[in-house]
This record gives structure tokens, sequence and C-alpha cells, in this order.
């Protein structure tokens, strides 16, 4: 896989794995399509490449908990600053990959589950500081989950 670029920048909303249960309170669904829409976005001539970005950061707790997620593309300028987005620099460290292959969002879903039953389990340490999905262009994805040392 290639490295992570240095920013996301996107749209960001607030949630809850609870809040994306209930189709009345999710998000995520509407936010992918805010990006999918942005051409400004998109074609950012700053863009790293050509993948997709989910960044899930400042965790309230653990995956029951309330966290942030920009969507969006890779950049590699520092301090990178696009008003009206959002940004996060992604910081160097450890992170345990979760590949999802099939049809989407339902194999994203799952690699998820995965990644919450490992954690269960007690064979996955998490960080909860920022994990990143890396959206393929062919459709492909991978969690990029943030442990602890």
């Amino acid at each position: 896989m290639q490295p992570l670029p240095t920013v996301i920048v996107g749209h960001l909303v607030r949630t809850t794995n609870a809040a994306e249960a209930d189709a009345g309170s999710a998000q995520l669904g509407s936010l992918w399509g805010r990006v999918l829409a942005d051409q400004t976005l998109l074609s950012l001539p700053a863009r790293a490449d050509t993948r997709l970005y989910a960044a899930l950061f400042d965790y309230d707790s653990d995956e029951t908990g309330a966290y942030a997620q920009i969507v969006g593309v890779g950049v590699d300028v520092e301090d990178a600053v696009f008003p009206p987005y959002a940004s996060i620099r992604l910081t160097d460290g450890a992170r345990t990959a979760y590949p999802a292959h099939g049809e989407m969002p339902e194999a994203l879903i799952a690699a998820w589950g995965r990644v919450w039953n490992d954690t269960a389990e007690g064979s996955l340490r998490r960080a909860f500081s920022c994990d990143v999905e890396v959206h393929e262009p062919d459709g492909s994805a991978t969690i990029l989950v943030a442990v602890r040392p």
C-alpha cells in the first residue's frame, strides 16, 4: 500500500456508531454523497493521489462513544488549510490493516465488525487516536486502525 498523505481535507461530521445504525440519525451516507458531488474538493490541485480517505478521530472514549469523521482527499502540504473544508494532519504511528473487498458499504461494515470483534477479544489494542479508511479507485478499501504500542 502507498504511504498515507500528510493531510486529509474534506467534509466533517460528528457521530456515533449507534447513530449510524439508525437510518433516522445516520450521517455518513450523506457525508459521502457530499464528498462525491464536490468537484472543487475532488479536483484540488494539491491532491496527493486518486484515493479517497476517511479519518476517524477525536474519540470521546471507545467505539461506543462519539467521534469526528472527515471524508475527503489526501494532500501532501504541511499546514494545509483549504477553506471551507475541515482537515486533519496525519501523524506517524502504528496501525493495523483490515482490508474490505466486495460490495460497499457492506464490505466496509464487515471489516469494522472484525475490528470491533478483535478489540473485544483483546487481540487488537486500539489507540482511539486516528483511524484511517483508504478507499481505492477500484472500489476496495483498507481500514488502518491506530494501535497502542
